[in-house]
C-alpha cells in the first residue's frame, strides 16, 4: 500500500474511534471534543486525498494545504 494511502487509513480509523468514544461519552465537554476531534481528522483526510489527486498538478492553495482545523485542544 503507497504510504500517502496508509496515513488516510490510519486517519479515518482514528476519525471512527473519535466518534465511536463520543458516542459513549458521559459529560458533554467529552463529547463535543472528541467530535471536533474526528472533524478534523475528517478535514485532513480530505486535505490529502485533493494532494494526492492533484499530485502530478501545479500545486496551488486550492488544491494543498488548505484546511485548517475548526478546533484546538490545549
Amino acid at each position: 500500500m503507497a504510504r500517502p494511502q496508509h496515513d488516510i487509513d490510519e486517519l479515518a480509523r482514528m476519525e471512527r474511534s473519535c466518534r465511536e468514544l463520543a458516542g459513549q461519552a458521559a459529560m458533554l465537554e467529552e463529547r463535543a471534543g472528541l467530535l471536533a476531534l474526528a472533524v478534523n481528522y475528517r478535514g485532513t483526510i480530505l486535505d490529502a486525498q485533493a494532494r494526492n489527486r492533484f499530485a502530478d498538478t501545479e500545486q496551488t492553495p486550492q488544491t494543498s494545504g488548505s484546511f485548517r482545523p475548526i478546533a484546538t485542544l490545549p
